[in-house]
């Protein structure tokens, strides 16, 4: 496994690298891990750079994140909302076939490869700000990045 670390407005982010496929991102303290030749986790180190930048709204990488079917199930409808957009916990339930809003919000927080599998687009009821791995000052600066002028508290 490879690691590279990208400095952010809001962190140090890492990703790593398993063969073919991005396992694992997030805001992480790594140190100065390198980035060494591995060409995926360069270009993911980019992306993940020009998101940031203003210059990409969605990422474009082969991911291999480790979870239950369905979590992974979860994490497919996630990656689908758009920069800009959310969805919230109850409706991705809905979508999902009348799982448990819970459940969804329990797949979020195991989510291994974070801001990649936008998560923090999924918004309590009401809707809310809802959590985000502790930090809601994240996920709301992570959302008005994104355009979103009005965030719910």
């Amino acid at each position: 496994m490879t690691e590279g670390v990208v400095r952010t407005p809001v962190g140090q982010f890492h990703v790593s690298v398993r063969g073919d496929a991005v396992v694992a991102a997030g805001w992480r303290e790594l140190g100065d891990a390198a980035t060494g030749d591995d060409m995926l986790l360069a270009l993911a180190l980019g992306q993940v750079e020009d998101y940031f930048a203003g210059r990409r709204q969605a990422f474009d990488l082969p991911i291999a994140p480790h979870g239950t079917p369905f979590q992974r199930k979860v994490w497919r409808r996630i990656a689908a909302i758009p920069f800009g957009g959310f969805e919230t916990y109850g409706s991705l339930a809905r979508a999902l076939g009348g799982v448990a809003a819970q459940a969804v919000g329990q797949a979020c927080g195991r989510n291994p490869v974070g801001l990649l599998v936008p998560c923090h687009r999924v918004l309590a009821a009401g809707p809310r700000l809802g959590g985000y791995g502790g930090d809601t000052g994240l996920k709301r600066w992570l959302l008005s990045h994104e355009g979103m002028a009005d965030i719910p508290d």
